[in-house]
């Protein structure tokens, strides 16, 4: 059975992305402030949020356009907000915010770009999804300072950036047919 994609806008998923985003404010404040103990119930609150709207999302079928654009969109934002205070705390180097912010705004513009002109939403593969691992995995090691898995999970972190960069590019390419033609209908 084909999946049904809607227009709406306010789903409970989309909701629930939405909140999460929000959490954005709240979160950046405590983690540039050390309090940790909020620190760690807005992530858990993020955590569950991202993991209730994809439930929400199939079993209620509430799968949008606009979902498969915000849940990524969050999941981008959160690494953005921590990577950025993190340098700015002089815990995290400058090459590796440049490295994770400027693949994910990559996929960003590129997403809206292809948008833009064919009407499909690009989504997150497999290998991005476990490149959001790796780096949320990593920055968890920063945060706590958690040095061997730091090194660790950098190493790991710049792997999967390239391996996900590439993987999306061959997605775009797939998409479409060599006279520019689309490969698959929105």
């Amino acid at each position: 059975m084909a999946e049904q994609i809607s227009t709406r806008i306010f789903t409970i998923p989309n909701i629930i992305t939405m909140f999460r985003i929000l959490l954005l404010a709240p979160f950046s404040f405590f983690l540039w402030h050390n309090n940790w103990p909020l620190v760690a119930i807005l992530a858990v609150i993020g955590f569950f949020s991202d993991y209730l709207d994809g439930i929400f999302a199939r079993k209620l079928n509430q799968i949008s356009k606009l979902g498969k654009i915000l849940d990524p969109l969050a999941d981008k934002l959160t690494f953005a907000c921590v990577l950025i205070i993190l340098y700015m705390k002089h815990e995290l180097p400058l090459w590796l915010v440049l490295i994770v912010v400027g693949r994910d705004v990559t996929i960003i513009v590129g997403g809206i770009l292809y948008h833009r002109k064919h009407k499909v939403v690009v989504t997150s593969n497999l290998i991005g999804k476990m490149t959001a691992n790796v780096v949320a995995l990593m920055l968890v090691s920063y945060i706590f300072n958690i040095v061997t898995l730091e090194r660790i999970f950098t190493v790991l972190t710049v792997i999967f950036m390239i391996i996900s960069s590439l993987s999306y590019f061959l997605k775009y390419l797939k998409l479409r047919k060599p006279n520019g033609k689309l490969l698959v209908e929105p």
